[in-house]
């Protein structure tokens, strides 16, 4: 891994140990034998934090873990439409390790503008950035493999994805924020429903869900899908980790991992005006929405990796090398230690299909009102 300074490497060596290990371990069981090693998985949001995500990638790859069908919210959106489009994990980290995301934010106003300025900015266009750069960024990605829309992604085994049948439902979904109906938009799933103009989802580029996904309130304008204003999908749910479910978990097939980033000593936000003042609520909500989330319900916990993002904060896009190196790594730690049941984490020992099972019998769900899919 070019990518990691030295000392990096032989920690990320290290892991390679552990998980070839875990690997070879008789009491590892990631699913049933008629669909041996493969999951569905749900990247939360985080923005800058998202880079940990790539760590996860990682450490499922060497594990030889595939995935069914992905879903995300903000950057974790952003992580699964790539995975989805049949990227394999070294290209996965060739294109976002490296990236500065500094350079997709459209015309730097947060730096050419005086204070007053910019607070008149978001007050008439509700962002500073248009998202516009974003979305051709992704749009030109995804178009390297032939699957810009919901309707071209592969359903065969390609990259780090597991063949899927049609039966299944999408490949990949989408969460972002209705915040003109007060709703969640699920995509491509709600793309059919009339306020949204009876949109053929098959159709529906990628690129524009995920610049629904990640359209943070005051730093990228809400996007305007018909007559709705659409923003981040936090604020409906920053990990739809009951996406994938069926109604009775002992007829899951394979089980739903969720990829989830937080931080034992998050860092300050500016609040020094109103535009950061409002990026820093943001983020409050967000964390506080999923600590709450995940403490009331104890059989999330059971399919929860839980990444340690450090000080790094949602928006700090101009995040250091070794920041992004420490993330990477505590994406492929997080991953390894949830497996082995480590530190009380996943089903608390040797991960197995058939105690997952039994443990999300035992504990229930709440009622959705209406399924995901």
């Amino acid at each position: 891994m070019n990518h990691l300074s030295g000392e990096g490497r032989k920690t990320l060596e290290r892991l390679e140990v552990g998980l070839q290990e875990l690997r070879d371990d008789p009491d590892l069981q990631i699913s049933y034998e008629g669909e041996k090693d493969v999951i569905d998985i749900v990247f939360a949001g985080g923005g800058a934090k998202g880079v940990a995500h790539l760590g996860a990638i990682w450490a499922f790859d060497k594990l030889g873990v595939r995935f069914k069908r992905l879903a995300g919210t903000s950057a974790g959106a952003l992580t699964a439409s790539i995975v989805a489009a049949g990227f394999d994990c070294e290209e996965l980290v060739e294109e976002l390790f490296n990236m500065n995301f500094m350079k997709l934010r459209d015309g730097f106003w947060d730096q050419r503008l005086p204070k007053l300025a910019k607070i008149a900015a978001v007050s008439t266009s509700y962002g500073m950035y248009e998202g516009e750069k974003l979305q051709s960024w992704i749009e030109h990605l995804l178009a390297k493999k032939n699957a810009n829309t919901f309707g071209r992604l592969p359903m065969g085994g390609v990259g780090m994805l597991a063949p899927l049948d049609k039966h299944d439902g999408p490949r990949l979904s989408i969460m972002a924020s209705d915040i003109s109906h007060s709703c969640e938009l699920f995509m491509p799933r709600d793309l059919v429903l009339d306020r949204y103009g009876n949109i053929r989802p098959n159709s529906f580029p990628i690129s524009a869900a995920v610049r629904m996904s990640v359209s943070v309130p005051f730093f990228f304008t809400p996007y305007k899908l018909s007559n709705s204003l659409i923003v981040d999908g936090a604020f409906a749910t920053n990990l739809p980790l009951e996406a994938f479910d069926v109604p009775d978990p002992g007829k899951a097939r394979w089980p739903t991992l969720g990829i989830k980033l937080g931080s034992t000593k998050p860092g300050k936000n500016p609040t020094q005006d109103l535009f950061h003042f409002g990026l820093a609520v943001f983020d409050t909500m967000r964390y506080g929405q999923s600590r709450m989330t995940y403490q009331n319900y104890p059989t999330r916990m059971c399919r929860l990796v839980e990444i340690d993002t450090g000080e790094v904060r949602t928006l700090d896009f101009g995040i250091t090398r070794e920041q992004k190196e420490e993330l990477f790594l505590n994406g492929a730690r997080s991953v390894l230690h949830t497996l082995k049941g480590e530190d009380g984490r996943g089903i608390r020992t040797v991960w197995n299909f058939g105690r997952y099972i039994q443990l999300r019998k035992r504990w229930g769900f709440p009622e959705l009102d209406e399924p995901y899919l």
